[in-house]
């Protein structure tokens, strides 16, 4: 068991100046909140810069920053695939969707689903993302919660209201602008954390030592081609996973909306393109600080009493042996990296409200005015949800494994649906619907029905000694459930009626027609 953390001055000083900066950001920016699409997308006035930091300091969560190291303490290195694999996506999601999503000037990407199919695969996709935000983001705070906790002694319940706190001040005051603006300091504060723990350590044990303990433990592993589905984590798995999670950084309105906020789709490209050289060396260090926690603790294995699981070593770390001061930075960044989450999810989560439902349903013609006080209503509404649901989360797994299992079925069968519409041209509405469906029916069964007794495979079971298919296959099942049976639905519909006959230019084959 941890015990807790003597917080002094230059501590607490360090936490209070990054709280201070954010909410100024926010009040600084919102003198400039005159309109809804200010608010959404920040009158589409970014530069590549900002915009790729802010979609990657969005993605690199508190679960990155506390459940990565974890990940590879206690096991090694083979999830970093899935990491890289990721990467390969890039090329593949500006042809697909970026450009789609960009020239057709929408604020919620699910309009394209209602052009493209109908108003029903609309609410589905729309759905899908709202859902697994909630519970991300509410994992993700129950996650840093846990983590202040051990080391401060502060209450769960409490870390989890100033969070969710100060995330939506700002976001309600400054909007996009904000969020923007405040992920590049987040960006700033989490890298640095992350130097400073592995500085720490450096000095402490030589490099050569440590490479002895990972080469003797065999931690530098990262190829395992066995084909069994339940091995946690094996290469072909990986990469596949990692493709649709590179896929889904697009097709999800968290990410898109930044891009959708580019000065022009240029811009948006490189935004796109610099995410990853600036994620590549952050995935290293993460990586590499499970790595050297792991030799660090065996060459001290006395230092090391208190460590029950791998997510909690980073944490006795800050609290055994960091100096003050930089102890305070690295809770600093944790809250960093949470808000940077939740600062994204509550404001997209507003906007999906706004532009799916209540605009196209209640009221299309609604004023600017009453759009913007709508908008700031709802990212309030969100926040105190996404608070509660974090208040009901009472016992935390390993956090990376946890996090796939909730993300990766809605990932895989949103980028499924994007994908049926944008690199196919036979694809019906109800095709697209039914292929979503199926896809989120087929993971549900993989997950919870399916698996291996003494040796042998059963469709259904509830055995106790019973091995599931690993969490590693749940994005590519649900990927590859929703485009197979989608695809096949549609040949036996009409050609007429929704779908390509309303829809020009909607998909890649047809856009080269048109640009032709």
């Amino acid at each position: 068991m941890l015990g807790q953390m003597e917080l002094n001055w230059l501590d607490y000083t360090t936490i209070g100046i990054y709280a201070m900066v954010v909410v100024s950001l926010g009040l600084w920016f919102a003198r400039q909140q005159h309109s809804s699409r200010s608010y959404f997308v920040a009158d589409r006035s970014f530069t590549w810069m900002p915009m790729a930091i802010s979609q990657l300091a969005s993605l690199l969560s508190a679960v990155s920053y506390l459940g990565t190291p974890g990940e590879t303490y206690n096991y090694d290195l083979k999830y970093i695939v899935m990491s890289f694999a990721a990467l390969t996506a890039i090329p593949i999601a500006i042809y697909l969707f970026i450009d789609f999503f960009y020239r057709l000037n929408v604020i919620s990407i699910y309009e394209y689903l209602e052009r493209r199919f109908n108003y029903a695969t609309r609410v589905l996709g729309s759905i899908i993302f709202i859902i697994m935000r909630v519970a991300w983001m509410a994992t993700i705070v129950s996650a840093t919660s846990i983590f202040v906790h051990k080391l401060t002694g502060m209450a769960a319940w409490q870390c989890i209201v100033l969070t969710a706190t100060v995330s939506t001040i700002y976001t309600l005051l400054g909007g996009m602008k904000a969020i923007v603006w405040t992920d590049v300091i987040q960006f700033i504060l989490f890298t640095g954390g992350l130097v400073g723990a592995l500085v720490v350590i450096g000095l402490h044990d030589s490099p050569k030592e440590m490479v002895d303990v990972l080469v003797q433990d065999d931690k530098l592993k990262f190829l395992d081609f066995r084909l069994d589905p339940t091995l946690r984590i094996n290469t072909f798995a990986a990469i596949m996973a990692g493709i649709v999670g590179g896929l889904a950084n697009v097709t999800d309105q968290v990410s898109m909306q930044r891009y959708l906020s580019s000065k022009s789709l240029r811009q948006a490209h490189k935004a796109l393109w610099v995410k990853p050289l600036l994620g590549i060396p952050l995935i290293l260090m993460l990586f590499g600080l499970g790595l050297a926690l792991y030799a660090h603790y065996n060459l001290h294995p006395g230092m090391a009493k208190g460590i029950t699981k791998g997510d909690e070593a980073f944490p006795h770390f800050i609290l055994t042996e960091m100096p003050h001061g930089l102890a305070g930075l690295v809770i600093a960044a944790v809250f960093a990296a949470a808000m940077s989450s939740i600062d994204s999810g509550i404001h997209t989560l507003s906007t999906v409200t706004i532009e799916d439902y209540y605009k196209r349903l209640i009221e299309p013609d609604m004023t600017d005015r009453k759009c913007l006080f709508l908008a700031r209503c709802l990212t309030v509404f969100w926040a105190i949800l996404v608070t509660f649901a974090a208040l009901l989360f009472s016992r935390i797994g390993s956090i990376v494994e946890m996090m796939n299992k909730l993300a990766s079925p809605f990932f895989g069968c949103a980028v499924g649906i994007f994908i049926l519409g944008t690199a196919t041209r036979r694809t019906r509405a109800w095709g697209a619907f039914g292929g979503g469906l199926i896809g989120l029916g087929l993971m549900s069964w993989v997950m919870l029905c399916i698996g291996r007794v003494d040796g042998r495979w059963y469709m259904f079971t509830r055995a106790e000694n019973v091995v599931r298919i690993s969490w590693i296959w749940y994005a590519v099942v649900s990927f590859l459930g929703t485009v197979i049976p989608g695809y096949v639905i549609s040949l036996f519909l009409p050609k007429s009626g929704a779908g390509p006959g309303k829809s020009k230019g909607l998909n890649i084959w047809e856009q080269a027609a048109k640009t032709s």
